[in-house]
């Protein structure tokens, strides 16, 4: 009869005095793991620890923004599925039946030391007075609307009455507008090199497509070989020929190396304006004591990076 009330008291007494019971309702009260407050890797909201509920709400709400941005064409894969099929749509060359280069056709200009085409980008900004954008050389060889250009007269006035390119003549290259980037035509630019403009990498002088037809934007096609290139002056540019392009208000030349440079098309290589003459004598001296030549012909020959070679429909130069 004594020991009953003893066996009833037991639970009681022992649930009371139990030392755990404050560490238990902590733990309930644990709304995060010891690795997800160290900054650790965290459990799956499948695994029902720590945090799970917020988890799995976070990954539905990115699981909605994914699919917005799908259907909306913002994903980063496929905008830039965008702007290489914008930029890589299929473009006509011109034919030019009787051999001439004249103005208004649409041709390609091919390096010689690159083996890349004069290609523009307009997803790759310059900050000039004009909205500009970068050139480069690729070796896509398809004609499209980033590599053909359009042969255009400087001045109707010029001393030339026919519509033929000439060599010595002031001619523009143009990239006519495409894609949403582009609110019209561009001028193939370059201008003197200071700390603010200058190729990317080379360092030499920079050359970009302006959206203004400024004084900068002046060319002239020569005759790519500087022994005959006075005699030259004035003759018609046959199309697929050779040719060195030199800047009217520098006097520097356009050029091309290995130099790469990469962008959303891939691997590509830098334009910019260098003379790349070549380091041999050539006695200059001597044959201005003789008469035979005054000091503004130049007599070094050009390098393979400044010589370009203009392709069209009939004519690609090889």
């Amino acid at each position: 009869s004594q020991s009953a009330p003893d066996i009833l008291a037991f639970p009681i007494a022992a649930h009371s005095a139990s030392p755990f019971a404050g560490a238990r309702s902590s733990e309930a009260a644990m709304q995060f793991t010891p690795q997800q407050l160290t900054g650790g890797p965290r459990f799956h909201h499948r695994t029902r620890i720590g945090n799970w509920s917020e988890d799995q709400e976070l990954e539905e709400i990115r699981l909605k923004d994914f699919l917005a941005q799908k259907e909306g064409g913002h994903l980063r894969v496929t905008a830039k599925q965008r702007q290489l099929e914008e930029c890589l749509r299929p473009e006509q060359l011109s034919a030019s039946r009787d051999g001439a280069l004249r103005f208004g056709q649409k041709v390609m200009l091919l390096n010689q030391q690159s083996k890349g085409y004069l290609s523009v980008n307009p997803y790759d900004e310059v900050t000039k007075d004009y909205a500009a954008i970068m050139l480069t050389t690729t070796t896509r060889q398809e004609p499209s609307v980033r590599n053909v250009l359009i042969i255009e007269r400087v001045d109707e006035n010029d001393g030339f009455d026919d519509d033929v390119v000439h060599y010595g003549q002031n001619v523009r290259c143009v990239i006519m507008p495409f894609g949403e980037r582009m609110g019209g035509p561009t001028y193939m630019h370059s201008e003197m090199v200071t700390a603010l403009a200058a190729a990317k990498f080379s360092r030499h002088q920079e050359v970009t497509a302006l959206a203004a037809p400024t004084g900068e934007t002046k060319w002239q096609f020569l005759y790519p070989d500087v022994n005959n290139r006075l005699e030259m002056e004035g003759e018609p540019v046959p199309a697929g020929s050779p040719v060195t392009i030199r800047h009217v208000q520098t006097g520097s030349f356009l050029a091309s190396d290995e130099i790469p440079y990469q962008n959303i098309f891939g691997h590509e290589m830098e334009v910019h304006c260098f003379p790349y003459f070549s380091l041999n004598k050539t006695q200059n001296l001597v044959g201005e004591k003789k008469g035979d030549i005054t000091g503004d012909v130049p007599l070094r020959r050009q390098g393979l990076p400044n010589v370009w070679t203009v392709r069209t429909a009939t004519h690609d130069g090889e």
